[in-house]
């Protein structure tokens, strides 16, 4: 892991230089770093206003819930994300978001961040910039979801969570942390969590994973990507079109 004590600014010098005015600027974003336990809430309901976080540490999932008391798992949050941004349009969060593991967030008031964008509007839309990655990869995962077998889509689900952990390291290993349960994937990909035992003992009986919990290392990597076509989102952020860049 690169030297940095914060994963959101690695994410994103990962795809663009920050001057050290706009350093200062996010660093003020990350100020006050509050912990959350396990299967705690991500926001504070006695503070309205503070619906963006970023996850300093430890990982967090956004759940949907239906009527029948099912649950769906719409987004997963590792060190570095951003929590919110594409709920800014809603008065309330149209999902609970809660901490998958320990860990800590920073809880950003919604007027700060507008304020940011006033005073900083490049620093804005770097944020909203990286919120896209991913919104696309999400849809990625609900093409894959609606049209791979259940097989194929848990592959596209390992590669997609190999791309987000490898933005805070310069390593190329293809092992890395996987802190969600068998039915916290299945949560995520509409299977159970027998399917998935059953699936991800296939992938490891047949070499084509190494499961060592919490970790998972895929053994060809190139193998699985032309098999369900799958797309790095997270490699290259394009910031060409944002103004006033330094």
């Amino acid at each position: 892991m690169k030297s940095s004590t914060s994963a959101f600014l690695l994410r994103l010098e990962r795809h663009t230089t920050l001057s050290p005015d706009e350093r200062d600027n996010f660093e003020q974003l990350e100020r006050d770093t509050i912990t959350r336990k396990k299967r705690s809430a991500v926001f504070d309901p006695a503070r309205a206003d503070a619906r963006i976080a970023i996850i300093k540490s430890g990982w967090a999932v956004a759940r949907a819930t239906s009527a029948t008391g099912q649950s769906t798992i719409t987004q997963i949050y590792m060190p570095g994300d951003v929590v919110g941004l594409a709920d800014l349009g809603f008065s309330a969060p149209p999902h609970d978001v809660q901490m998958q593991t320990d860990g800590s967030v920073c809880l950003i008031d919604r007027r700060q961040l507008s304020q940011l964008g006033h005073d900083h509007p490049r620093l804005l839309a770097l944020l909203l910039s990286m919120s896209s990655l991913d919104e696309v990869a999400l849809r990625d995962r609900l093409h894959a979801i609606t049209r791979l077998s259940a097989e194929d889509r848990l592959i596209h689900f390992i590669l997609s969570m190999k791309s987000r952990t490898a933005q805070l390291t310069d390593q190329p290993s293809d092992r890395f942390p996987l802190h969600l349960s068998q039915k916290d994937i299945g949560d995520a990909l509409g299977l159970t969590d027998i399917y998935v035992n059953r699936l991800m003992r296939k992938l490891s009986t047949t070499g084509q994973i190494d499961v060592a919990r919490p970790y998972i290392r895929i053994m060809d990597r190139d193998s699985w990507t032309k098999r369900v076509g799958y797309k790095d989102r997270y490699i290259d952020l394009d910031t060409s079109w944002i103004a006033f860049a330094p």
